[in-house]
């Protein structure tokens, strides 16, 4: 059998060190990507799809948020849309909210109304002129003379009232508002519809070093952080499910986060001179009344005047249409954002509220309406 030569071995020796330190290197190279990916986004609990949005087209509601780079907000909406979302037009402004845009600084005399809340206040499946804020402001507007009634609605559905609260801190207070309603449902306690996605590091089914050359081959963005879906059932009630809750997000739910965020609007109130009216359709808890009445605000409750609707048209159930979006959705419709609206603008009025901003707003010379009957 032939021998080697010494110079052979050496090259041999040589080719392989230099094979195990690529090797070596691209193994690092991996591990510091996956470490990377894991620490840019905590663990979500289940799946959306990312959908391409066009200008006019169709599009799902994980389709219109993104990731907040507030960590007590979660996510937002997407600024600047105009599309399709469950068969009615969806605007966004500049800001992210639903709606046209308003800027920071009047242009004009007028009250500002900034709405927090989820999918109801959103308007879930109407169109944005038949949301109830951007009715309630119509119908202001039409008994306050010299003065228009300006909405900021932003409501993002699967929101809680820690989320709405921090919302209001980070961007609403910028439209220096002079009523913040807030609206109260069933789930502000649980938690909210998305969670950022933390990538499953320790798949040996992908290479995060591979993703990340081939989408620079293909002149791709890095990919940033991705949302993902909550369960229904674990949404709802999530202090029974803190274990599947990432916990950076334990802090956004159950009782004492929900008592801490209305504290904190009560201090905000007080800091920048707005006043507060909580909204709940059809009727409130008792700890929320009970936390209304503590903290001063004023609760509005619908429930008697969809009753008395619902009597007056023969209609069996109020969870149902024509008061619901459908007998599976018991989002309101337009019939029952109307009605919201009206209960809403009629409490501010007799209340002696709505006046009270509009004297605040209004220009000097203006007539004072008579007082309401």
């Amino acid at each position: 059998m032939p021998s080697t030569s010494p110079s052979s071995r050496r090259i041999a020796a040589t080719t392989a060190l230099a094979a195990f330190s690529a090797l070596l290197g691209l193994a690092l190279l991996e591990v510091a990507f996956r470490a990377r990916a894991g620490l840019a986004a905590p663990a979500g609990l289940g799946t959306v799809e990312p959908g391409r949005i066009v200008p006019g087209g169709r599009v799902r509601l994980g389709n219109v948020v993104r990731p907040s780079a507030n960590p007590r907000i979660v996510y937002e909406l997407v600024p600047g849309l105009d599309v399709e979302l469950l068969g009615a037009r969806l605007r966004t402004s500049p800001d992210g909210f639903r709606g046209a845009d308003v800027a920071p600084s009047r242009t004009r005399p007028a009250v500002r109304v900034v709405g927090l809340g989820d999918s109801v206040m959103f308007g879930w499946g109407v169109r944005e002129e038949d949301a109830y804020l951007a009715r309630m402001a119509g119908m202001l507007e039409a008994t306050s003379p010299g003065v228009a009634w300006e909405v900021v609605n932003t409501a993002v559905p699967g929101y809680n009232t820690v989320m709405e609260v921090e919302t209001l801190e980070a961007k609403g207070l910028l439209f220096d508002p002079d009523l913040v309603v807030l609206n109260f449902v069933g789930n502000d306690l649980g938690l909210p519809n998305f969670f950022e996605e933390r990538p499953d590091v320790l798949s040996l089914r992908r290479s995060f070093l591979l993703d990340f050359v081939r989408g620079r081959l293909r002149g791709e963005p890095e990919a940033g952080p991705r949302l993902v879906g909550v369960p229904t059932e674990v949404r709802r009630f999530g202090e029974a499910h803190l274990d599947r809750v990432p916990a950076r997000y334990r802090g956004l739910l159950g009782r004492e986060a929900w008592r801490g965020a209305m504290e904190r609007l009560a201090a905000l109130s007080r800091a920048h001179g707005f006043e507060v009216v909580v909204l709940a359709h059809p009727e409130a808890f008792a700890f929320t009344r009970d936390t209304a009445r503590e903290l001063g605000f004023p609760l509005v409750e619908t429930g008697e005047a969809v009753r008395a609707w619902a009597r007056e048209h023969g209609a069996e159930d109020i969870q149902k249409p024509p008061l619901t979006l459908t007998e599976a959705d018991p989002h309101p419709s337009a019939v029952g954002h109307e009605i919201i609206a009206r209960v809403l603008a009629d409490f501010l009025r007799t209340s002696g509220i709505a006046e009270k901003l509009a004297s605040r707003r209004r220009s000097p010379g203006t007539a004072t309406p008579a007082p309401a009957p």
